[in-house]
């Protein structure tokens, strides 16, 4: 897709991102858990030490892990999402960081005891190499015996291609338009809204991986899998989940 930088999905979907996946949004962000579910994790995990999430877009997990006294940064690529979530009440307990989560600056190494990568965001990132630089810097800005957290769905590529109808309403109606390249990886896509007054397209482009492809990353970046679960109330991961919560643990 021409153009699309790390910051493109932000930019185009931060006008609507929270009507779509908020709490009373149309689109289920993930069925596998609610952000207080998230919450509630990471601050089990945590030990009371400060988090950063990346990709932390409008706060959608980031406020309410906050909100459990917990030290969170946020960092995203999207100025217009961060804008978005400066807006919220309980924006000022979060430190925000506009920046590339391939090649996250301004951030101290062995920093923090959990850094969360949710609802797929890792596969924003649309090369491997892309992908396992992040894994390697996350690794660094954890400190020893810290947990890198990540939620994605588990692929099954080729129930991506085609076309799918999201929502139907008296007047509007929204779908999305998928192309997928099996041999890269690669999912190509636009989320179009069609409405009496006009159309909105809105472009995304996402890089897949399978759990066991991310371990490969976390591996030779110093990190051993310590968990991985079906969803965010630790539900046993089998061969048919198709969204998984996996935790890392950061060995020295």
């Amino acid at each position: 897709m021409d153009r699309y930088g790390p910051e493109t999905y932000g930019d185009r979907h931060a006008m609507v991102y929270d009507d779509w996946y908020g709490d009373d949004g149309g689109i289920a962000v993930s069925h596998i858990g609610s952000p207080a579910d998230v919450a509630a994790v990471i601050a089990d995990i945590a030990d009371g030490g400060r988090i950063l999430e990346l990709g932390v877009g409008t706060g959608r997990l980031a406020l309410p892990i906050a909100a459990t006294g917990l030290d969170v940064t946020g960092l995203d690529a999207s100025s217009a999402m961060l804008d978005v979530l400066r807006t919220k009440p309980g924006a000022d307990r979060l430190t925000l960081i506009e920046g590339d989560m391939a090649d996250p600056v301004g951030l101290d190494d062995t920093s923090f005891n959990v850094v969360l990568i949710g609802f797929n965001t890792l596969f924003n990132l649309t090369s491997e190499s892309a992908q396992t630089a992040c894994v390697g810097h996350i690794a660094r800005l954890l400190v020893p015996g810290g947990r890198f957290v990540m939620e994605a769905f588990v692929p099954d590529p080729g129930a991506h291609d085609g076309m799918s109808v999201r929502a139907v309403e008296l007047d509007r109606v929204v779908m999305d338009v998928t192309v997928t390249d099996l041999e890269e990886q690669l999912i190509t896509g636009q989320r179009i809204e069609i409405t009496e007054v006009g159309n909105r397209m809105f472009p995304y482009h996402l890089r897949y991986a399978t759990p066991g492809q991310v371990d490969e990353m976390a591996l030779s970046s110093g990190l051993e899998l310590e968990d991985r679960w079906a969803d965010w109330s630790r539900s046993k991961f089998s061969a048919e989940s198709s969204h998984h919560v996996s935790v890392w643990r950061r060995l020295t």
